[in-house]
This record gives structure tokens, C-alpha cells and sequence, in this order.
């Protein structure tokens, strides 16, 4: 099975990655995240099947290609940026030096199909993106997936800043100096449509604006809009969002078994790991039980010597007694004899006899 990879940014909390046509400093987009955890890249990767070839457009640093490489995948990356393509090669990846604002890269890739895309924040730095959504369905296979993941423009965040009169590019985030588009949920919908794509699921990456780099726009706002702003609106801090589809072909029925297929799968490693536990802790409760009992057999011996050294020392205690009993017995005939025989002595002395 392949897969199709394209990039993945954050906000400031996780991080931003690739770019389309733009020439960037990737050392900017550099993350690290944990491929176990709760990380938006994290949860972009666990919706790629297991095992097969990917193709990742726009990889940046490769803080997601190591761990598809890591995980076994077959990976190809698609890259313009000079010290991204110097990076890729310490990954022992395929690559393919081009603009993902050009097409004519496809050329390289005649023949070739992938299981799935996972298009991660790359779609705002192109001038073109339903071109590449169009032209990608070529290079994936008819039950393969694309996963994407856009900054989210109607961010609160955003509005807040727009209410302060303030839309100012930064070096990373939604407002990213090299962002040329920008995207809803609608919008993002719409252009898969458009693009001859089926958008299957949908997920959101959700930023306390507090924490984001809006963060002053919005204190700002008096407290009684950023409560008109909360309220009625579940999205209002959706910072990015991720949508899986599959190409046009695709039966829906064929995608619901797989995504059953991959949950069965994931519940029997589940089930696996748990077993896994329950020997470990059961051979654990054994050997518990074992030291237990051996320890219960030292105290039972321990108890029966100190019972019997008990009896001895009560045994001992009596003969003690009477031991002393006959000495004092012994004692007070001895007084009398001495007593009697110093009081004839002295009556002898005194000529009392």
C-alpha cells in the first residue's frame, strides 16, 4: 500500500512545515513531536494506513519523514528547498527535485501510484492549489486516500486582530509571510469538490487563543465580544483543519471497510498490547504470590521458634524458682545452724556452760 505526504505546519504550540514554490530557511519549520502522543502532526500520521509507499510533497525539515521511514513506509518526497533536499538524503528517501506549483514534476512519477496523500499545510503556500489537488488523483491508487491540513483562517485569533485593525505576516502561523492562500472549511471543501476529490472525514486542531501569536488582539477585544465571539460558534478556535478523501473512483462502501478494517486492526494491537499486560502483570502476580508464600512459610517457622523458645524460657524460668526457693530454704537452715552454733560458742566463752 502507498501513501501520498504533503507537509505539515503547526501554530506556534506544535509547528509549521514545507512550502510550495517558496525558498525558505527550514530551520524555521523545525519541530519535534512524540508519534505515540496527542501532537497534531501525531494525529495526521495515524490516519495513514499501515505499512506501504508514501509520497510526501513539500517535507521541510523531515520531522514527519523520519517517522514514516522509522515505521517502515516506502518514502518519496517532493521538494524545492535546497537544505531540505540536503536533509532528505540523510533519510535514504526517494526525492524528486520540484515546484509543486508546476506539474511537470508528475513526469518523474509516470507510472507510479501511491495509496494515499497526506497533504499537510501546504496548500496555502501555492498559488495554485486545485491545480495539484487535480492533477495528484493520478498518482494515487483508486482506494487511496489524500489527508490535508490547512491553517484555518476563520480562526478567532484572526478576527480579533482584524477587529483591532491588525493583518501583519509573520515569520510562522496562519498568517505565515509565505501563505498566498487561505482557508475555511467551506473553502477547503468546495476546492476538493471542485477538484474531483470526495472528502471523507473531517478533524480540528484546536489552539486556546490565549496561547496563540493573537494572543494580545485578543485581550484587546472588550470582554463582552470575545464573549459574543465564543458563544454559538464551536469552531471559533479550530487553528487548522484536517480533512481525508479519496479520488472521485473510489467506492464508498470499499473506504468504510477499510476505515473498519484499520479499526479492527487497531483494536486487536489494542487487545494484543492488553495481553501483553495482563502475562507481564499475571507473571508478576505469580512470583508475588510465590515470595508470598515464602515469606508466610518464614513466619510460620519463626512463629513456632519463638513458641518453642518461649516454652523453654518458661520451662527455664520455673527451675529458676525452684532453684531459688530450695536456695533460700537452703539459706535459712544454714543462718539458724550458724546462729545457733556461734550462740553456744559464745555461752562457752562466757562460762555460761
Amino acid at each position: 500500500m502507498g501513501l501520498v505526504a504533503v507537509g505539515a505546519m503547526g501554530s506556534n504550540v506544535d509547528a509549521i512545515q514545507t512550502r510550495g514554490s517558496a525558498v525558505t530557511d527550514i530551520d524555521r519549520y523545525d519541530y519535534a513531536f512524540d508519534p505515540d502522543g496527542d501532537a497534531w502532526a501525531a494525529r495526521l500520521l495515524r490516519q495513514l494506513p499501515p505499512g506501504g509507499s508514501v509520497l510526501e510533497l513539500g517535507p521541510g525539515s523531515g520531522a514527519m519523514t523520519k517517522v514514516l521511514v522509522a515505521r517502515g513506509y516506502q518514502v518519496t518526497v517532493v521538494e524545492n528547498d535546497p537544505q531540505a533536499l540536503e536533509a532528505m538524503k540523510a533519510l535514504n528517501v526517494n526525492t524528486v527535485e520540484a515546484d509543486l506549483d508546476q506539474n511537470q514534476w508528475l513526469a518523474d512519477l509516470a507510472g507510479i501510484q501511491f495509496d494515499a496523500v497526506l497533504a499537510c499545510d501546504v496548500l496555502e503556500h501555492l498559488r495554485d492549489p486545485q491545480r495539484l489537488l487535480h492533477a495528484l488523483s493520478s498518482v494515487l491508487k483508486p482506494q487511496g486516500r489524500i489527508v490535508i491540513s490547512v491553517p484555518n483562517i476563520a480562526y478567532a485569533g484572526v478576527v480579533a486582530a482584524l477587529r483591532n485593525g491588525v493583518f501583519d505576516y509573520v515569520d510562522k502561523g496562519i498568517l505565515d509571510r509565505t501563505h498566498v492562500r487561505f482557508f475555511t472549511q467551506r473553502t477547503m471543501h468546495s476546492m476538493l469538490l471542485d477538484s474531483g476529490w470526495s472528502p471523507q472525514l473531517w478533524d480540528v486542531h484546536r489552539v486556546p487563543i490565549a496561547a496563540s501569536e493573537f494572543a494580545w488582539c485578543w485581550e484587546a477585544l472588550p470582554s463582552q465580544e470575545r464573549q459574543i465571539l465564543q458563544s454559538g460558534w464551536p469552531e471559533f478556535d479550530v487553528y487548522q483543519w484536517m480533512v481525508v478523501a479519496t479520488p472521485p473512483a473510489a467506492d464508498a462502501h470499499a473506504w468504510e471497510t477499510g476505515q473498519l478494517r484499520l479499526q479492527l486492526q487497531k483494536m486487536c494491537d489494542e487487545l494484543y498490547a492488553l495481553k501483553h499486560v495482563h502475562t507481564q502483570e499475571h507473571a508478576s502476580l505469580l512470583e508475588h504470590q510465590k515470595a508470598f508464600s515464602e515469606a508466610k512459610t518464614v513466619i510460620d517457622q519463626l512463629q513456632k521458634d519463638m513458641q518453642q523458645l518461649r516454652m523453654e524460657h518458661d520451662t527455664a524460668q520455673e527451675q529458676w524458682s525452684a532453684e531459688r526457693v530450695a536456695l533460700q530454704r537452703e539459706n535459712t537452715v544454714l543462718r539458724q545452724k550458724v546462729g545457733a552454733s556461734l550462740g553456744q560458742l559464745l555461752r562457752r566463752r562466757l562460762g555460761l556452760e
